[in-house]
């Protein structure tokens, strides 16, 4: 992404972008002056239209938002530059393989036919040993050995280059997932969460109605102790990607920690909360899970919820705290149901 406007425009740009930076209570770091210099600049109408769509929800922009516009809007471009060149990196690895291989062949064929000459050459045709040109030929078929051994040692280097490539491959597309994700179930982890309800809660905007879900799988350490923890991860992974189903974007599905999830809902009432919760609620108890060894089918999994929405002037522990209370009253009721916090 390039900037060539003059000192002037650049001023201008900067009196407009700031203030509304402060307005939406958005971090003033690089990244999000240099989107926000760019939604006043105008030069980019589909990222304009997307911050626009996000105060409308939000009131603002929250982190991981922020971090996936610049991503998609402002160093797209570079990204895939960079795609790009790692690719003919793993091709080039792959080419020289396949030369490798090729010249390992041709270089044991030529060996064949030296061996298969030297045999014919062991006497003359009046039967006498011809011990110079075999001298010869023998140093010729050695040396071909060893230009056949030394092919063999490179072909096998580069089989393990080529490994090597892939596992740096494999280890740089790890790297790239976000730190912020959970990888048995996909979801966001407790970092995120953390990051976005603290963005949430400092909106001071009537107008912009939050809730909040928290979901506990009952009996969870009973049923892997019971099944196996192999099937308890299957579990999760089910809750999760129900979750990602049920709730799409804006709202934001999370692993909360161990067997416990929580979902984030801007511009969602507690009444639309719980509805979504029932949904989520009724699902899980339908999962039907059969054991490979057994045939055995599961089908004792519920979870219970607390459901709050956020309240004026209260921080981000204040809520997890107050719905924390109403999911635990669910437990005590018995489980497999919803409770909203008052």
């Amino acid at each position: 992404m390039k900037f060539a406007e003059d000192n002037n425009q650049a001023a201008e740009y900067l009196r407009q972008a700031v203030p509304l930076m402060v307005k939406h209570n958005i971090s003033p770091n690089p990244l999000n002056y240099a989107l926000w210099y760019t939604y006043v600049s105008d030069r980019m109408p589909e990222l304009n239209v997307e911050l626009n769509k996000t105060l409308t929800t939000y009131g603002t922009c929250p982190t991981m938002l922020s971090e996936q516009l610049f991503r998609e809007h402002m160093i797209k471009d570079e990204i895939n530059s960079s795609d790009d060149v790692q690719a003919s990196l793993i091709d080039l690895i792959n080419d020289l393989h396949q030369h490798a291989e090729k010249t390992a062949v041709e270089t044991e064929d030529y060996h064949s036919i030296l061996e298969d000459s030297l045999d014919n050459l062991h006497n003359n045709e009046d039967g006498e040993p011809s011990l110079p040109l075999e001298s010869v030929i023998q140093a010729l078929s050695t040396h071909t050995k060893s230009i056949s051994e030394t092919a063999r040692q490179f072909q096998n280097r580069m089989q393990e280059a080529q490994a090597e490539i892939q596992s740096l491959k494999e280890e740089l597309n790890k790297s790239k997932q976000d730190a912020r994700v959970d990888p048995l179930t996909n979801l966001f982890n407790r970092r995120a969460f953390d990051a976005e309800i603290s963005q949430l809660v400092g909106i001071n905007n009537p107008d912009i109605i939050s809730s909040f879900i928290l979901i506990d799988i009952d009996h969870f350490k009973r049923f892997n102790d019971t099944y196996g923890h192999l099937m308890g991860d299957k579990v999760l992974q089910y809750v999760g990607k129900l979750l990602k189903e049920v709730c799409p974007e804006p709202m934001l599905p999370v692993r909360f920690g161990g067997e416990e999830f929580a979902v984030l809902m801007p511009s969602t009432s507690v009444d639309e909360a719980a509805n979504i919760a029932e949904q989520i609620r009724q699902k899980i108890q339908a999962i039907r899970i059969k054991q490979k060894k057994s045939g055995e089918i599961i089908s004792s999994i519920t979870a219970s919820f607390g459901v709050s929405q956020l309240t004026a002037d209260e921080s981000a522990e204040q809520l997890v705290e107050r719905t924390d209370k109403a999911l635990y009253k669910a437990k005590d009721s018995g489980r497999n149901q919803i409770q909203i916090s008052g």
